[in-house]
């Protein structure tokens, strides 16, 4: 197995754990709001002062959970990047170790490793603004999200005599299709009640009506930005480094954007993914030993353009792509990131 499948298989694990923190905070709920006598009117927590505080709570904690897995993940994956890079390089040095002055691979080698200590371009990616807002600023709007989700289920769901447990269990089902589940409230409560509400239920392109379904693409997102983040640091830093070849995934079987753009680029061509849960990876293409050898020898550190390995432009396919989808592009009012981080390289 890859380091790049082992990422994607960690990934997986993690997003097990942010589902435990989601089913914490529906059995806590439903703890909360079983025996409740309840109105006929659509079900809302500030209704029920004697449970509000008892909720916010609740969903500070989740809100707190997730951003906090977030984080650790983040740099979980940060740091495994850093460590397949090194061993990159390190194994690269090591295929020469016996042609090069041995103070010359020490030194080389003192240079891997510092630049590996990039802790602060972790807290800048930890702390940056993906468009209007911070990890933070979204993972409290999945919360709000995820507090009106619950007020429908729970709406839709709760019944005289039913335990916590059966209540957990059925407003979990509802969870799982808050389309039928929004359909069958409106129905029971009409559109004039719900029409204040209804926004929950269309946020916008490309997030979902679930608020667990963004917690997760976002989480799995923010992981796998963080682990091609850490490479992009280390190709920035090292000299050794002239290109990079972007490929498709194993699993990757429905024909799209990514088989457009795969293709060999430029070290300074900033990516990470190609669309949203995009798990495409990246190879990084090194001077050949024949260079670095001579180079190592004659006391040199040549600029990555030396080498004949070296990637001055994107691949024909890109220029092709950004052509085919001119008009789409300018008629987005969010322009994909790899345009937005990549303008020099867009003809």
């Amino acid at each position: 197995m890859t380091q790049d499948e082992k990422h994607i298989k960690r990934i997986n694990k993690y997003l097990t754990s942010i589902n435990v923190l989601y089913d914490d905070l529906v059995r806590e709920i439903a703890l909360l709001v079983v025996n409740l006598k309840v109105s006929e009117k659509l079900f809302r927590f500030k209704d029920y002062s004697r449970i509000t505080k008892a909720v916010s709570e609740a969903l500070i904690t989740y809100n707190n959970g997730l951003l906090s897995k977030i984080n650790i993940y983040t740099e979980y994956e940060w740091d495994f990047a850093n460590q397949k890079v090194n061993d990159l390089l390190t194994d690269n040095l090591n295929g020469i170790k016996p042609k090069i002055p041995a103070a010359a691979y020490d030194s080389k080698m003192r240079e891997i490793s510092k630049q590996s200590q990039n802790k602060k371009a972790l807290e800048a990616f930890q702390e940056r603004k993906n468009g209007k807002f911070t990890v933070s600023e979204r993972v409290w709007n999945i919360t709000k999200q995820a507090k009106e989700n619950l007020e429908f289920a729970i709406d839709d769901a709760l019944k005289e005599g039913m335990s916590a447990q059966d209540l957990a269990r059925k407003v979990k089902g509802n969870l799982n299709d808050p389309d039928k589940l929004f359909r069958r409230v409106r129905d029971k409560h009409g559109n004039l009640v719900l029409s204040k509400n209804a926004q929950a239920f269309h946020p916008g392109q490309g997030v979902y009506r679930s608020a667990h379904k963004n917690a997760l693409r976002l989480a799995s997102n923010e992981i796998n930005m963080a682990y091609r983040s850490a490479e992009m640091e280390r190709i920035r830093a090292n000299s050794d480094v002239v290109g990079q070849k972007i490929n498709l995934s194993p699993q990757h079987k429905v024909f799209d954007v990514c088989d457009e753009l795969q293709g060999t680029y430029p070290k300074d061509f900033n990516w990470l993914l190609w669309h949203t849960s995009c798990k495409c990876f990246r190879t990084m293409i090194l001077k050949s030993q024949s260079e670095l050898i001579t180079e190592i020898n004659n006391g040199q550190n040549l600029s990555p353009e030396a080498s004949k390995n070296y990637v001055g432009d994107v691949p024909q396919n890109f220029n092709k792509w950004v052509n085919d989808n001119r008009e789409m592009i300018e008629r987005r009012k969010s322009k994909p990131y790899f345009l937005e981080e990549n303008k020099k390289f867009v003809k």
